[in-house]
Formats: structure tokens, sequence, C-alpha cells
């Protein structure tokens, strides 16, 4: 209303979108059309006194686009944080590795005497079990169905 009577043109033109249209917008595009208008919403308050917009609809809009920025900014954060969790993985699961070889390991030998039962199971455990797959692979030129000769 404010862009028709004071036939404000670049006004009118920032305004005037449906709601398919903000459908069809992307974070950055949304957050982009926000700021401007609220940057007009701030040049124009006294017209928009007139019209029942008072400066609490404006920190309200205010707020709810810094709420939104850094709603948006939220995956792309736990994605880095994620990535830089991934690449420290490889150094901790060394660590572990020499704790368990030069610490545990050689800390069982001292209850090999005592609790041999119980030294067994630890070395069994460590083992590393690679196991087969169950089913065998199909030989070349067979069909389902039929078994290869």
């Amino acid at each position: 209303m404010l862009a028709h009577n004071g036939n404000n043109q670049d006004l009118l033109a920032l305004t005037d979108v449906k709601r398919s249209g903000l459908d069809k917008m992307d974070a950055e595009a949304l957050s982009n059309r926000a700021t401007s208008v609220l940057a007009q919403a701030n040049a124009n308050k006294t017209e928009l006194a007139s019209l029942q917009v008072t400066q609490a609809n404006i920190d309200e809009l205010s707020q709810a686009l810094t709420d939104f920025n850094e709603a948006k900014a939220g995956p792309r954060q736990a994605t880095a944080e994620r990535s830089a969790q991934t690449g420290a993985l490889p150094a901790l699961v060394r660590e572990a590795n020499n704790i368990l070889r030069n610490q545990i390991d050689r800390m069982m030998n001292l209850f090999s005497r005592s609790h041999p039962d119980f030294v067994a199971a630890y070395k069994s455990a460590r083992l590393i079990v690679d196991r087969a797959a169950t089913r065998t692979a199909k030989a070349a030129g067979s069909t389902p169905g039929t078994t290869p000769q």
C-alpha cells in the first residue's frame, strides 16, 4: 500500500511477491529479500505508523531474520564439525591401538600365572576374525535356478 500511494516502484518491486514466489526462493535469496524489506521498513517508519506497523513489528521482523540466518547456517556448521571429527578419527584409532598394544596387552602378562583363563580369554577376544562370505559366488555364464557343472 505504501509503495502504491507513494508511487515508489523500487518498494513495489521489492514487496510484490506471492507466497509461491517465496517458496521458490532458496535460503540466501529469502534472507536477502527480508534484509531489504527490513531496511525499507526502517527507512519508512513514519509512513508505516499510519498503517499500524509499529517499532515492535519491525523489531520482531529483525529478530526473525536473525534467527533465520542462524538456523540456515546450522547445517553447514554441523557438516564442518562432522568433517573435522571424521578427520581426527585415524589419529584417535592409532592412539587407542597404541594403548591396547603397548599398555593393556603388556599388563596381561602380569596375570598369566595367577589368572591364566582370564589371559587366554583376553587374548582370544583380541584376535581379529575375518569371516568369509557365507554364500558362494555364481559361476560365469550360469543362470539363476541352475547349478553350475
